[in-house]
């Protein structure tokens, strides 16, 4: 996390110090994966996922996770940055998408008794990939009202994967194990978000310093692209009133074009998610009915 925060700011990535962080890396995830094999009782029990439908719900609740975290982290950065809005603003704007996603959790749910959770989680990745894909038209000149359509439908789409994956992921396993099974899941999902949130932000950050080196390329007297290189720069309305327009609306089209960046690397996770959706199997969950016997009551003797 560290090597790709401070890679191509701090440090460049070819430096020692980037290199050994990601050296350091590999070496205790190896010894994490030989060290979790050989103990009796592991902090992730990798016998679990010799179970495909366990091993495809955690991938897909990894890419879930990074691809949801695109929305969540930049739409309010869009709201705040692009369009002027106050960070109360753009945090209220997010709940559209959360009331999505609670209404399609309730509903996946439901559909889990009658839909395989390999088709549930297809028409699930189906609307999230429309609704990233959307998140990627926007402009400044976009109205708020669209954007909350869109964010509506990121909702809808991320919603069924908190109900169906989880439920997916404890399936084919006994009670003793179903707590194991479902904190592996949501480790894996926490994981992803942090990738995302790690991986998005240099995409982010880099999009924004080149598009800034594009704008003011050949001003006169030139332009310090570094000391406006962080888009927190115009994020206060103070900060914002202290920038020339003309100057000012260059750096939006640069923020708005490196937003919009990160919402179309958002679709390869999301495309990714969707591919393993298909190895998922048919399985279904199955309520078992118990048949009771009921005993009409005899006359009185």
């Amino acid at each position: 996390m560290f090597a790709l925060e401070l890679g191509g700011q701090k440090y460049d990535w070819d430096s020692s110090f980037i290199l050994s962080l990601f050296g350091g890396f590999a070496i205790l995830i190896i010894a994490f994966i030989f060290i979790e094999r050989k103990v009796e009782e592991p902090i992730i029990s990798f016998e679990m996922f010799k179970q495909r439908l366990f091993g495809m719900s955690t991938i897909i609740a990894l890419c879930y996770g990074a691809a949801f975290m695109s929305a969540t982290v930049y739409i309010p950065l869009f709201i705040q940055g692009v369009y002027g809005g106050t960070a109360t603003n753009s945090g209220l704007l997010l709940l559209p998408m959360m009331l999505g996603s609670v209404v399609t959790a309730q509903l996946g749910g439901f559909l889990t008794t009658k839909l395989s959770y390999r088709n549930i989680m297809i028409i699930s990745a189906v609307i999230m990939l429309i609704g990233l894909f959307l998140l990627s038209t926007l402009t400044p000149e976009t109205s708020r009202a669209l954007l909350t359509v869109y964010m509506i439908i990121i909702g809808f789409g991320v919603g069924f994967s908190f109900s169906v994956l989880s439920m997916a992921a404890i399936h084919n396993f006994g009670m003793e194990q179903r707590g194991s099974a479902t904190s592996t899941s949501n480790f894996i999902r926490s994981l992803g978000m942090t990738l995302g949130i790690t991986i998005f932000g240099m995409i982010q950050r880099t999009g924004f310093q080149d598009q800034l080196e594009e704008a003011f390329k050949g001003m006169s007297g030139g332009m310090n692209t570094n000391a406006l290189g962080d888009s927190r720069a115009i994020l206060s309305e103070s900060a914002r009133s202290q920038i020339p327009p003309q100057i000012l609306d260059k750096i939006i089209d640069a923020l708005s074009s490196s937003i919009v960046q990160t919402f179309m690397w958002a679709l390869v996770p999301a495309g990714l998610a969707f591919i393993f959706i298909f190895f998922m199997g048919n399985e279904r969950m199955v309520i078992k009915k118990q048949q009771t016997n009921k005993k009409s009551e005899t006359s009185k003797a």
